[in-house]
């Protein structure tokens, strides 16, 4: 697939190899993934939801690991005196202490009330996300010195991928132990296991390379925020990711009490229909992965935003109950979102990569990352309320009975197809044209596919 390179640089690409040990970035990604989807998944929300917790609460379950990202700002002028890994090590071994205190709270005696669990449950969580926020603005700084410009694509598909794999796994392992009943010891035993992932990923952490930090004086002046947004690439970058995230910000929560409320969902087949999910996106992944740097970032972003349209208009539809509550719905809802979403994560990572200037980069990362996790952050807030708001309202035209869920999924809709006009303003240097790039993925791949299949040669 999309054999023709553009530039010299896709060529370029095949003679650097990635930098030694980055094998350990890849084992770290998938430990670390197998804690954080427990304490930030799925499995979180169920478990509030277990504590009959609103859909307020709800939101604010997902808005804290955004909302507490805006620690990044005042970290950030402290990771070059203290280097990347050795910030990033310190973060991360704290944070795992934090999910040891989750992994008790269900264990609790009965006499305590829900309302409490769920306070002291929401304090962890408010500590484990300050923690991951300060630590994680020497993440992206670091990697991006350690990878190659003209890899870092084939570096993020490898990077997600791994994460996309332990979701995976840790959702299939989540379905099957939920199955046998969604109890405070098999929710305190998914915890712990967060927390053996956690402790893992750090082992990890500590063998990957660290890099020499580029370090800046900036006297007594206060970092040039301000200066920084001036920058016109990063600024229309941004733009693009809040119109974007405006949807995002709710995708990942409110689709669990849109089963739970409308039709009565177990927690093991919404495990099970989230699986669906990663094993699709783990293929997305391996396809589209060695093509990025050839193609570049754009073309893949319009593709992404084309099938998060149909995603999030599909859940629409199955609220409305248009789509009819089956597997086959499911399948098709949770495979084209597994294109969507992974696309756009690893052409907006690796254009970002591309975009943030070599002086000030841990600045630009941090107030990259901050934006959009303001924006994540306050649309769960926000739509949760509403939702509370308009919980038991109804309305009817024709086959669609409009509620709640019905009117966010439409929102998130129209706010994808906003997104498109913001990324046609996104600049990028040695890129296909998105016209170039989906006439040689619908147009001439599938005639080439079907020319070997006719001369007998599907393999050449």
């Amino acid at each position: 697939m999309l054999n023709q390179p553009v530039t010299s640089q896709a060529k370029a690409s095949v003679d650097i190899r990635m930098p030694a040990g980055i094998g350990n970035a890849y084992a770290f990604q998938v430990f670390n993934t197998i804690s954080f989807s427990i304490v930030l998944g799925t499995p979180m929300i169920l478990y509030f939801k277990h504590l009959e917790a609103s859909a307020t609460v709800l939101g604010i379950v997902a808005a804290l690991p955004n909302l507490l990202n805006i620690l990044q700002i005042p970290a950030a002028q402290f990771v070059e005196q203290v280097g990347y890994r050795a910030f990033v090590l310190r973060g991360w071994s704290v944070r795992s202490l934090f999910i040891l205190a989750m992994a008790l709270v269900p264990l609790l005696p009965v006499k305590i009330d829900l309302p409490t669990r769920i306070a002291l449950m929401l304090f962890l969580l408010f500590a484990y996300n300050a923690s991951r926020g300060i630590s994680l603005c020497g993440f992206l700084p670091w990697v991006t010195h350690l990878v190659p410009e003209v890899v870092r694509g084939r570096y993020v598909s490898r990077d997600q991928m791994s994460g996309m794999l332990a979701t995976l796994m840790t959702t299939v392992g989540a379905a099957l132990y939920l199955g046998r009943g969604s109890s405070s010891l098999a929710y305190a035993t998914l915890l712990f296991v967060s927390f053996l992932g956690g402790i893992i990923s750090v082992i990890f952490l500590v063998r990957m390379p660290d890099v020499p930090v580029l370090r800046q004086t900036h006297g007594d002046r206060t970092v040039p925020w301000k200066e920084m947004l001036k920058y016109s690439p990063f600024r229309r970058l941004m733009f693009y990711n809040v119109v974007i995230n405006i949807a995002f910000g709710a995708s990942g929560v409110f689709w669990v009490p849109l089963l739970r409320d409308l039709f009565q969902t177990s927690d093991r087949l919404i495990m099970q229909i989230l699986a669906i999910y990663f094993a699709v996106a783990v293929v997305t992944l391996l396809g589209f992965g060695r093509v990025i740097d050839r193609v570049g970032s754009r073309p893949l972003l319009a593709l992404a935003g084309l099938t998060l349209i149909v995603h999030f208009m599909s859940w629409a539809a199955l609220a409305a109950h248009v789509l009819p509550y089956s597997i086959g719905t499911f399948v098709w809802i949770q495979s084209i979102g597994a294109i969507g979403a992974p696309l756009f994560t690893l052409a907006n990572t690796r254009l970002a990569m591309a975009t943030v200037p070599e002086m000030g980069r841990s600045h630009f990362f941090a107030l990259y990352t901050v934006i959009n996790s303001l924006t994540l952050g306050i649309v769960p807030v926000v739509w949760g309320i509403l939702l509370d708001s308009l919980q038991g309202w109804h309305a009817t035209w024709g086959l669609w009975q409009w509620n709640q869920y019905a009117l966010l999924y439409c929102a998130m809709t129209l706010t994808i197809v906003a997104s498109q006009f913001a990324l046609h303003r996104l600049a990028e240097a040695r890129a296909m044209t998105t016209e170039q790039f989906f006439r040689e993925l619908f147009v001439e791949t599938p005639s080439r596919a079907l020319s070997r299949l006719l001369w007998r040669r599907p393999f050449s």
